[in-house]
């Protein structure tokens, strides 16, 4: 299991949170840190995207048009934002993030981890590489935030290659950065976070679940993780594919490794301590981040291992406390107990991340405790090959988020009727449905409960609100128990209807009051009685629209009748 200590300090402006030690951050220090965070450092505007631009990126990539539904335009962002480094100093990443354009309520995040590569400039925030994944992302309601890692893009220094601490704490506090940029740009996030990476991106999606879930899970869950294709087994699987005799597609996987680990753990003073000629001296120029992989394959052998001096594949193969075997154990991204839904892909055929280390990291999850309904793996294909995988896998992550995502926000009413046309004894009731509970009320009398009592005759509006800020409406109407059109004053006469300008009311019997309401049960007017059983109601100077008439006689009996105005 690697190790997490509490040396991954959150940044911030102040200068007493960069100066603090691994020693001395406790828990109290670590909330007040974050309390006062600044994670974004520098920020880029990059471009905004309309539906139709998004899905003509879409087809640029290989994409079926449709098969990723746009619902929003999205506007992309370089975020350049505080980080640590292997050390736990402070240091500096960048990133990408792309927010959804107009969404109506506040939305999840998406964090994808990407792939192996080698130059610095081949990252997301650069539109490089798998970058539109999180353009799909924001276009279907997601904020899409794609970490470069340390040591490329604008980081400085190498790139702690496949080091479990660095690409957990470069994803999370990218997804700090992009909480409050979100904030600012229009596109605030709720509390659903989503992981998923492939190749390295896998490993990086198991190490910052963990991360998250063992010292951040106050301030941010997730939701759920789909690592794909990921070397989680660094001592086992993937340290027998490296001591192997056959030929391995990317043998720079291991040069990468020995100098992105000396990086952090400072394993060897020269590469020739641990490499032969002339490997120790080809191979250190091409990791400055200006080369390709396939530049660095090229003068590779075909098997790993012979660039390594004898004696430290003997030592590897042969001494479980070998310096580099016991580092790779530190960096297996499965000695943990999820509490969050994980769903591994893979492909059987993969020639580059061997589908054991699938099997190895489910069943020990499972040897540690994991609830088997919260822990997948899906076979993407027994055919395609690490490469041919990952659109697959991807789009099969995607999927399966959507069916653990928020629903939509809706609902029904019901409601009891007055018991008599001038009673206040009638309820209104919302019952909401999906969307993120807890629910808030408005009623349009100024009630604040899911049921609202006291009710007249006339019609009431409610808007619901979810915890993302999600609405729903309706309205209710609350009718006399009799009946709206019920004639308790027997031979009435309310004319013209539709009325323009007066109304005229006429009763069998003489009238105490007449009373004017809007459509929302709002009394607007009182007439005062003029004739006795006959009345001018003057209504010109009200919109046109619904209103209703109650008019009162003399012994009590009354009448409550609708009536249209059509006065433009």
């Amino acid at each position: 299991m690697y190790s997490i200590t509490f040396g991954y300090q959150p940044l911030t402006t102040k200068h007493s949170c960069y100066r603090m030690k691994k020693i001395l951050l406790v828990v109290f220090a670590f909330i007040a840190c974050y309390a006062n965070a600044q994670f974004i450092n520098q920020l880029q505007f990059i471009r905004s995207y309309t539906p139709q631009e998004i899905n003509q990126v879409f087809v640029s990539q290989g994409l079926p048009s449709g098969v990723l539904p746009v619902l929003y335009g999205a506007k992309a962002y370089k975020v350049i934002y505080n980080t640590v480094g292997g050390d736990s100093s402070a240091t500096i990443a960048s990133g990408l993030v792309i927010l959804p354009i107009a969404a109506p309520c506040k939305v999840g995040i998406i964090s994808y981890q990407h792939g192996t590569t080698l130059k610095k400039v081949d990252v997301p925030s650069n539109q490089r590489g798998e970058w539109f994944i999180a353009l799909a992302a924001a276009a279907q309601g997601y904020i899409g935030v794609m970490p470069d890692y340390l040591g490329m893009g604008e980081s400085p220094g190498m790139h702690p290659y496949q080091h479990a601490h660095t690409e957990a704490t470069a994803t999370i506090d990218l997804i700090r950065a992009a909480k409050q940029l979100g904030d600012t740009a229009g596109a605030p996030a709720n509390d659903q976070l989503f992981l998923m990476g492939y190749s390295q991106g896998g490993h990086a999606t198991m190490a910052a679940h963990q991360l998250i879930q063992e010292k951040l899970d106050d301030v941010m869950h997730v939701t759920a993780s789909a690592p794909m294709s990921g070397a989680y087994d660094m001592s086992g699987v993937m340290s027998e594919i490296m001591l192997s005799d056959d030929p391995y597609s990317n043998p720079f996987y291991l040069p990468y490794l020995f100098f992105g680990y000396n990086s952090v753990y400072h394993l060897f003073n020269s590469p020739s301590d641990i490499m032969v000629s002339p490997y120790d001296t080809l191979l250190p120029p091409m990791f400055d981040g200006t080369y390709s992989n396939g530049q660095v394959d090229a003068v590779m052998p075909n098997v790993p291992k012979l660039i390594m001096r004898q004696e430290h594949i003997d030592s590897f193969a042969n001494d479980p406390n070998n310096f580099f075997r016991v580092r790779l154990r530190e960096n297996n991204t499965y000695n943990w107990l999820p509490t969050s839904p994980i769903k591994m892909y893979f492909c059987r055929a993969d020639e580059q991340v061997n589908y054991r280390n699938t099997n190895v990291a489910y069943h020990k999850f499972l040897e540690n405790g994991m609830d088997p309904s919260m822990i997948d793996t899906v076979q993407v294909s027994t055919t395609l090959s690490h490469y041919d995988c990952a659109q697959f896998a991807i789009l099969g992550g995607v999927n399966w988020f959507k069916t653990l995502a928020y629903t939509t926000l809706e609902g029904s009413t019901s409601h009891t009727d007055a018991s008599s046309a001038n009673a206040t004894d009638g309820t209104a009731t919302v019952t909401p449905t999906g969307g993120n509970a807890a629910y808030s009320f408005a009623w349009s009398n100024g009630a604040t409960t899911q049921t609202a009592t006291g009710l007249g005759t006339g019609k009431y509006y409610i808007t619901v609100t979810d915890e993302s800020l999600c609405t729903y409406t309706d309205s209710v109407t609350i009718s006399a128990a009799t009946g709206i059109e019920d004639i308790m004053l027997s031979d009435v006469r309310i004319y013209p209807n539709p009325a323009k300008g007066n109304i005229t009311i006429q009763a069998s019997e003489a009238l105490s009051e007449v009373k004017l309401y809007n459509l929302a049960g709002q009394q607007i007017q009182t007439y005062t009685v003029t004739d006795g059983n006959k009345t001018q109601l003057l209504v010109a100077d009200y919109t046109d629209g619904i209103y209703y008439i109650k008019a009162k006689s003399v012994t009590g009996k009354q009448v409550y009748r609708r009536i249209v105005l059509q006065n433009e």
